[in-house]
């Protein structure tokens, strides 16, 4: 992976490796990631830290075709959404 979002030192299990992969990396990438952790530890991840870099098409595709996940909270997903200043 070369993105200037890469970094070689990021842990390949932390979340926001994760996030970043899935909403910007190519299907090889995501396989890849998908291979390595599996999809179980994959799933978990993406719905216990839940970050704001989709866009409505890639969120559908992710939760619908690569993790499958019935559904998700949009709001948390959604770069488009507004981000809560409350507790």
């Amino acid at each position: 992976m070369k993105y200037s979002w890469y970094s070689p030192s990021l842990k390949k299990d932390s979340p926001d490796a994760i996030h970043q992969v899935l909403a910007f990396g190519t299907l090889s990438e995501i396989r890849s990631l998908k291979n390595t952790l599996g999809e179980t530890q994959l799933k978990k991840l993406f719905l216990d830290h839940p970050k704001k870099v989709y866009t409505q098409s890639t969120l559908h595709f992710i939760t619908n075709f690569i993790l499958h996940i019935d559904s998700v909270d949009e709001q948390k997903y959604l770069k488009t959404t507004q981000r809560s200043i409350r507790p």
